[in-house]
């Protein structure tokens, strides 16, 4: 555990074949076994990009907007599969 000013935190590593795979899991076992809802990496400057793959920085970004969109569609009345569905369709291959 680290603190971050009055906020407590914790730092995980762990594997998985990108960084977006091992924290889906982790999530995942949180919510199962606490009824907790991750939702935050503690990224704050979302708006900075970077194309330094599947395992840096731009993934820590990616990641932190896919848990806030998990976190906020339900909140709206969209579905897992209405965010999924938008994935698809709005993402390029």
């Amino acid at each position: 555990m680290r603190e971050f000013g009055e906020y407590f935190g914790l730092r995980c590593v762990r594997p998985g074949t990108t960084l977006l795979e091992a924290v889906g899991v982790v999530c995942a076992e949180i919510r199962a076994e606490h009824g907790l809802l991750m939702t935050d990496l503690g990224i704050e400057k979302l708006w900075e990009s970077s194309s330094d793959g599947t395992d840096g920085w731009g993934a820590e970004i990616v990641g932190q907007l896919l848990l806030m969109a998990a976190e906020r569609g339900p909140k709206l009345g969209y579905s897992v599969d209405d965010l999924v569905r938008f994935l698809r369709t709005a993402a390029v291959d």
